[in-house]
């Protein structure tokens, strides 16, 4: 009797222990999900001759298709200096792969009715309220801008149409933000994401808002009217909203210190040198350890994400299953589609469509790389990518830590063109 009274005692407390412990994807055989083992391993061949030729120190690579993983494996070396092996489980800085989280953040509260895409930017964040465009910049730094022919909207933010850029990718603009100390990343200093953007709302856009996509910091700006609207820190809606509903227990802006022999390391590489690490100096704009540095207070919606494969996995696949994973909805299927359709009309991403917070495929008979049209993808500055086949329910991450790069497209195509010829239809 007292067995059978143990026994119960320990089932009934099962489910208790499980409610503990977020649901796990579950690895099987590539064959299992109609990929060819021999042509999957050519994964293996790209990510090791990375490695050898010190394109990159390291990388983690996963595949799943249907929520099973079929592909998981970690090459190289987490820090190349003291040799400490890269591990599935390692921290990546993310970058712009941030930018499809907030978005979806967007369409969290467009759902809860507490924005709406048309919204002026302005109705939350004063100093938009009255946008100018770039007319001319003198040679003092001085400049001359005409007032918008229309308002800023979250529409613009969520498309990148805004005519808000980046300093370090658009040098005109650069002129005009770098002496405004518009962060665009992160800052050790304990400022606050506030301070910035109503920093930003003051200066010029580069062009009237619908008029062009202009990659910039759009999705930092989204972030602001997130917090505002939401009455919330950023990283606390993240949480709350996102991350724990997914069980993304490995993702957030800054680590912890019992988390730092797990954040993979920095570097830099040109065509005829080796590896070099990224200096913690600031000397090339930011540190490079900067998730375990400074105040920490400073959340960047469009780039300031850590996060490891598996959690970004939980992401990707809770797009792909509609709004949920695990039986945690986090999003209607009615509003995610937003995330899967074009919003740029006859504007284009290089070839691509632009939806609210991806870049898509369109329809074609030629396309690259095994792509299939409707494929949702983005990419992190410090040379990470995901993608998301919608046809044949695929993701595909592939996580490196190396700024600058002379690799990046050739390990980015090879990749991907070695995971689509391994699907057997």
């Amino acid at each position: 009797m007292l067995r059978i009274r143990m026994y119960l005692l320990l089932v009934g407390l099962l489910p208790v222990w499980l409610l503990g412990q977020p649901a796990d994807f579950v690895v099987v055989k590539p064959a299992t999900q109609g990929f060819a083992p021999k042509k999957l391993a050519a994964v293996d061949d790209l990510l090791q001759t990375a490695v050898d030729s010190q394109w990159v120190a390291g990388a983690v690579a996963l595949v799943a298709r249907r929520g099973e993983i079929v592909y998981e494996k970690a090459f190289g070396y987490r820090n190349l200096e003291s040799q400490d092996p890269m591990e599935t489980g390692d921290l990546f800085r993310i970058a712009s792969m941030t930018k499809p989280i907030t978005s979806l953040a967007a369409l969290q509260l467009y759902e809860q009715r507490g924005i709406n895409f048309s919204d002026p930017v302005g109705r939350y964040l004063p100093s938009f309220e009255e946008a100018q465009v770039l007319d001319s910049l003198h040679p003092d730094g001085s400049w001359e801008a005409h007032p918008a022919d229309e308002e800023v909207t979250i529409h613009h933010l969520l498309t990148h149409t805004s005519g808000i850029s980046y300093a370090f990718s658009d040098p005109l603009m650069r002129q005009i933000y770098g002496p405004a100390g518009i962060i665009e990343l992160t800052t050790p200093e304990p400022v606050r994401l506030e301070t910035n953007i109503a920093k930003l709302g003051t200066l010029p856009l580069k062009h009237e808002p619908g008029a062009a996509w202009t990659y910039g910091l759009s999705v930092d700006v989204l972030g602001r009217v997130i917090e505002v609207s939401a009455g919330e820190p950023l990283d606390v809606f993240f949480r709350t909203h996102i991350f724990e509903p997914l069980g993304m227990e490995d993702t957030d802006f800054y680590l912890e210190a019992d988390q730092a022999d797990r954040l993979t390391s920095l570097y830099g590489n040109h065509p005829q040198a080796k590896l070099f690490p990224y200096p913690n100096d600031g000397s090339r704009g930011f540190p490079g350890d900067y998730p375990l540095m400074g105040a920490q207070t400073y959340f960047s919606g469009g780039a300031g994400l850590v996060s490891t494969a598996r959690d970004y996995l939980r992401f990707c696949q809770a797009i792909l299953n509609g709004g949920e994973l695990f039986g945690q909805r986090i999003i209607e299927a009615e509003t995610l589609q937003h995330m899967l359709e074009n919003k740029i009309g006859d504007l284009r991403v290089g070839t691509d469509l632009f939806s609210y917070g991806f870049a898509i495929t369109p329809a074609g008979t030629d396309l690259p790389y095994g792509r299939r049209p409707g494929r949702l993808s983005w990419s992190g500055y410090f040379q990470t990518l995901f993608w998301i086949d919608q046809e044949r329910e695929v993701v595909g991450i592939l996580l490196t830590q190396v700024v600058p790069s002379s690799y990046r497209d050739r390990l980015f195509h090879g990749f991907e063109a070695a995971v689509n010829a391994a699907i057997k239809e």
